[in-house]
């Protein structure tokens, strides 16, 4: 059950307070307390932040009403929540669902109880409802993963790592992906909760804790800082010579098994016994991989058994660093410090924790879900670069070359890879290529590659992207890009499609009502918008596009006679114009046409309303209009989408309140577009017959 909310307000007497008592001449008189400048202050300053809050608050509750009824329903706000990658198990959001839960299933938030409900996590609700979360359009984003795991899954390439018996017992069609966010927005597919060995994907850990055991400086004194060339335990050091001894050799990197034993001969070696320091160990990989109280890592001692026995290759590779001087003086026995590597390898997880465990790393050490700072961003720094360079084994230039992110492989079929400042990525599935890397997780990273701009190296040339910034609003790179050319070609602005053009944007491409620059440029008159675009048009087709209603560009230069001749002389044709006669328009029309009306109209086309509502939440006039005076109502309207017309009919009402009773208001659903179409007309034109029967009982 809920808590109730208590009264904390002390009654206090004149005298308490050091107010004077009035008398019957002066009791109508109000008595001013003298209050210090520094009190008055802080007062002004809580008083500044509490009303920020209160602003924030009623943005938020007034996009979340999808009614219009003044309230916010509870199951509505939780999958808002869930379509964002915030779920109930987000230690964050506890006292958020405790809440919720007290009111019950499908309860109707009033403004008090969304304040109430949201007190314990206030920035990060207004983060998701506001769109502001590292990545927006959380939607797209898990959707992109999930085509890929489809895509990926009917590999059966590879076999499992026999070596190893535990590891060969293994389901070999396993199979997950996991991801988290440096927000900890999460979406996992697959066996995402079944425990795996996490074997060598423990190095980079190992190397974090040697780094903020000893340093930078005294680690890579131990061992160095590039690929090795060589198998990942082939029995080669890097030459570091000391004026002691200029023979010495050291491992050429953390992330080759060398280099790794190095690092556990770092490991809280001031600890008495090693099951103090496999102890210390993980509960670090827990504080890494979310919740530490609910932790999925563990430890499996039958796999620990089976490595120790069949060891033969390290220990020579430790036997090999004592005889070349590698060890640090904090080194005692080589024993403990082989059995404690193998332990190590010998941990458990889950893809879902891995990816947690990734994402703090991506978040600088910082945990995302806990807010646990477990190491430094200048040791995450440190160790990024190597595993981009070093972290697949034999294949790693290759990776860097493809892919081109840091990551980690284990021959238990795990790969994590870090996209820095954005999220972890953990993808599980046992049956390794020749070189020991999970066959499918490396088909995954080379399929989401194609998909997003993760490569550390992605370029772009102005507005012009090909892959998606998952950081951005939905389609935001598109939509900027069409939205420049249409603007552009509507103000006859030929310098600004010039230099698109330059930049590879596709100037013939058509917005959601398929008008193009063509369109526009003729139904505005602008003749040498025109002739470049048909000086480069890709062939005389592409001239005549035909938009929504049938219409071509010859069509929108009706009475411009340079116009109409200039695209009759290059082979345009009129299209079959499905609507009447356009209104005469004057230039005044067009003034308020908003740029970002686009970035509204497109969701608005697509029927999200999870887009509008941060749209909404986030201060954007949801009823801009565009080059062609179309609104969000007509895009909604005219592809059916009756939920965004709800929607857009219950902002409506809460706008024309906040104007007031007596200002000037136009009625927004009553808008027309250049040819005077309301929405009821496009919903008609389209026979929505919902939308119609909508429109028609408000009023429309």
């Amino acid at each position: 059950m809920p808590t109730k909310r208590k009264n904390t307000g002390a009654t206090i007497s004149p005298d308490s307070a050091g107010i004077k008592k009035k008398s019957k001449h002066d009791a109508a008189q109000r008595v001013t307390p003298i209050i210090p400048v520094d009190a008055a202050a802080a007062s002004s300053a809580k008083s500044a932040y509490e009303q920020g809050n209160s602003l924030q608050s009623k943005q938020m509750f007034r996009a979340l009403d999808v009614t219009g009824q003044g309230t916010v329903s509870s199951t509505f706000f939780i999958s808002f929540l869930e379509q964002n990658g915030l779920f109930t198990d987000d230690p964050r959001l506890a006292g958020l669902f405790e809440y919720l839960d007290g009111k019950g299933i499908g309860h109707a938030l009033t403004q008090r109880e969304f304040d109430d409900a949201i007190s314990s996590c206030r920035t990060l609700v207004y983060k998701c409802v506001t769109g502001k979360l590292k990545v927006p359009d959380f939607g797209q984003f898990s959707k992109i993963f999930a085509e890929v795991f489809a895509a990926v899954e009917p590999n059966e390439g590879g076999k499992n790592a026999d070596y190893i018996p535990q590891l060969a017992k293994v389901n070999p069609d396993q199979f997950a992906i996991s991801v988290t966010t440096v927000d900890g927005q999460h979406f996992s597919i697959g066996d995402s909760g079944e425990p795996f060995c996490i074997q060598s994907c423990c190095k980079p850990i190992t190397y974090l804790i040697a780094l903020k055991e000893f340093g930078e400086q005294y680690v890579h004194k131990h061992v160095g800082t590039e690929p090795s060339g060589r198998r990942f335990n082939e029995m080669t050091l890097k030459p570091s010579p000391t004026a002691e001894c200029p023979g010495r050799q050291i491992p050429h990197n953390p992330l080759i098994n060398s280099g790794a034993i190095m690092c556990c001969s770092m490991l809280q070696s001031e600890k008495k016994t090693r099951e103090e320091r496999l102890r210390f160990v993980m509960e670090i990989f827990k504080r890494l991989s979310g919740d530490p109280k609910k932790s999925a890592v563990g430890y499996d001692d039958e796999t620990y058994q089976s490595e120790a026995k069949d060891a033969n290759r390290n220990w020579c590779l430790g036997y090999m660093m004592k005889e070349k001087k590698a060890f640090p003086d904090c080194f005692e026995s080589l024993n403990d410090v082989l059995q404690l590597y193998f332990q190590i390898c010998s941990i458990t997880s889950t893809a879902k924790a891995m990816s947690v465990m990734a994402a703090t790393l991506a978040n600088g050490g910082l945990n995302p879900l806990t807010g646990d700072n477990v190491f430094s961003a200048d040791h995450i720094r440190n160790c990024l670069p190597l595993m981009m360079t070093c972290g697949m084994y034999d294949y790693s230039g290759q990776w860097a070359f493809d892919v081109g992110v840091p990551a980690k492989s284990g021959v238990g079929g795990c790969i994590i890879s870090v996209i820095p400042n954005v999220c972890g990525i953990s993808v599980w599935s046992p049956r390794l290529d020749t070189v020991g890397n999970s066959v499918r997780g490396v088909a995954v990273f080379k399929e989401l590659i194609k998909r997003f701009s993760f490569h550390n190296f992605e370029v772009f040339g102005g507005l012009s992207r090909k892959k998606i910034d998952p950081t951005l609003p939905k389609n935001q790179a598109q939509y900027a890009a069409l939205a420049a050319t249409l603007f552009a070609a509507s103000y006859g602005d030929v310098g600004a499609l010039v230099s698109h053009f330059h930049a590879g944007i596709n100037l013939y491409e058509g917005d959601y009502d398929s008008r193009t620059p063509l369109h526009l440029a003729a139904a505005g008159g602008h003749a040498e918008v025109l002739r470049f675009l048909i000086k480069h048009a890709p062939s005389v087709a592409a001239l005549s596009p035909r938009d929504r209603w049938g219409g071509t560009p010859l069509h929108d230069a009706r009475g411009n006679a340079d116009c109409t001749k200039l695209l009759h002389d290059a082979g345009a044709v009129e299209g079959t114009f499905c609507v009447e006669s356009a209104p005469t328009l004057t230039h005044d029309a067009f003034e308020d046409a908003s740029a970002d009306a686009p970035s509204i109209l497109f969701p608005a086309s697509e029927g999200d309303l999870n887009a509008l509502i941060k749209l909404c939440a986030s201060g954007k006039d949801l009823f801009a209009y565009d080059y062609d005076l179309r609104t969000a109502q007509h895009l909604a309207a005219s592809e059916g989408h009756l939920p965004v017309l709800r929607y857009l009919h219950a902002q409506s009402k809460v706008k024309k309140q906040k104007k007031g009773a007596h200002a000037k208001h136009t009625d927004l659903l009553r808008a027309t577009d250049r040819w005077g179409n309301t929405p009821l007309d496009d919903a008609k034109r389209e026979n929505h017959v919902e939308c119609v029967k909508f429109l028609k009982l408000h009023g429309y």
